[in-house]
């Protein structure tokens, strides 16, 4: 055991100085990036770094709506269908509704819930009646992504709770909302409805825009830590409507208030022909740089990443190197995640602290053999570093490891979509809830 902890620290040695520097500019940026563009036309009125790769939280929910409505107009769902609630879907944390497992809803409802309130548990009952399964559903979402060309876009799941595998741009996101207007102007209520009405409570709509700028015409929040506030929004003058994309915003206001000078201000003003498409705009591909974590900056009461309980590892594993720091280690991992050869690897992944040495592990487990060899050597045809860890092996780690010092509880603040999110940290068994 010590001396594969000594083979795993001194095979990332070549390249640590370089993650090192990396991890080091990977720190939240003012502002993510934005977009204006014409819903109608296309034609970018302005953008900034609009093909950054960033985690989309709830603005998944947009490509959620599209797949569904597809559905809808291909006879495959019907609005007034009863579908089920599945314990996964009840499980989900807020914002979500609450229906217990067991129940059905109708899917006119779970679409008002999912677009209005950010349901999360609504997305997953809506995926669930659309694909089958959360797995085939993405499939779905990744499929229309291709299709619509968008090179920077990634779905693990139908609501936004955050994966590092789950990424977009202000680009690729700006173009799901144009098509949701342009293909399913049918639909365009659910975007723009003040609440969704659940017995005698109203859910209020989380975009405040639709109640502070009267030109709005409503689209959809998003928000987890790593992600920041995120805001797609719409507005429409003189029969003109235009599409902002706000990215990484540090509060649920000032996403607000940078959407609504944006709109404002384009509604004003015409395009700029050297500005061209929002179709021209260029992606980075995924897998080419490591989005930026905002964690640090906008969830305050909660460490940037966490430690996982090595103690739940089982299966074959594939090792990235030892790291001296918990958020290096945790960088090189998202970045990993995102590559060719990981960005649609089932199995767990997460940073475990090595035992009996200060370094940190960036992990990926629970695979069969011949799974991991697979992973492994395609990770090593593009230059990375990478080691694959027998069951055996795991087995050791899994018996050994210390427990975290921090393990975030299931109902963080993560997915709550909301600008008072109450994240609920965990220290070995103890509750602790931080506001903010």
């Amino acid at each position: 055991m010590a001396f594969l902890v000594r083979i795993i620290v001194l095979g990332c040695l070549a390249h640590f100085a370089m993650t090192a520097a990396q991890a080091e500019t990977n720190k939240a940026p003012a502002m993510g990036p934005s977009l204006l563009f014409d819903a109608h036309t296309g034609e970018v009125i302005s953008q900034d770094r609009a093909g950054e790769p960033w985690y989309p939280a709830s603005l998944t929910k947009l490509m959620t709506g599209y797949v569904i409505f597809k559905k809808i107009k291909a006879g495959q769902l019907r609005l007034d269908q009863d579908i089920p609630v599945s314990d996964l879907a009840a499980s989900q944390p807020a914002s979500k509704i609450g229906v217990p497992a067991g129940k059905t809803v109708k899917v006119d409802f779970a679409l008002q819930a999912m677009l209005v309130y950010s349901a999360n548990d609504m997305a997953y009952v809506l995926a669930e009646a659309g694909g089958g399964s959360i797995a085939g559903f993405a499939k779905d979402m990744n499929d229309v992504a291709h299709d619509m060309g968008l090179s920077a876009t990634h779905f693990v799941n139908p609501n936004g709770l955050f994966d590092p595998r789950q990424i977009t741009s202000a680009r690729d996101i700006g173009i799901v909302a144009a098509l949701l207007i342009n293909e399913f102007p049918e639909h365009a209520h659910y975007f723009n409805q003040e609440f969704v009405a659940v017995g005698k409570r109203r859910l209020a709509n989380h975009n405040s825009l639709i109640r502070s700028m009267p030109e709005a015409v409503g689209m959809k929040t998003g928000f987890v830590c790593n992600s920041g506030y995120n805001l797609v929004g719409s507005a429409v003058k003189d029969g003109r409507q235009l599409v902002s994309v706000v990215l990484g915003a540090r509060n649920g206001p000032s996403r607000a208030q940078l959407s609504e000078l944006l709109l404002k201000s384009g509604l004003d003003r015409q395009p700029d022909p050297a500005h061209g498409k929002v179709g021209e705009i260029v992606d980075q591909s995924y897998g080419a740089i490591v989005p930026a974590d905002m964690s640090a900056a906008v969830c305050k009461g909660r460490p940037p990443t966490s430690l996982v309980n090595a103690h739940e590892m089982a299966g074959w594993a594939v090792s990235f190197g030892t790291y001296d720091t918990l958020v290096k280690a945790d960088m090189a991992l998202r970045g990993r995640m995102i590559a060719p050869a990981g960005i649609d690897a089932a199995g767990q992944h997460g940073v475990i602290k090595m035992e009996g040495t200060a370094g940190f592990a960036a992990m990926m487990w629970n695979f069969d053999q011949a799974t991991s060899l697979n992973i492994c050597r395609q990770y090593r045809l593009d230059g990375a570093t990478c080691y694959v860890l027998p069951n055996t092996t795991i087995q050791q780690i899994a018996q050994s490891a210390p427990l975290p010092d921090v393990i975030p509880d299931a109902g963080t603040d993560q997915g709550s979509d909301t600008e008072k999110a109450k994240p609920v940290i965990r220290h070995k068994g103890r509750v602790r809830k931080v506001l903010r």
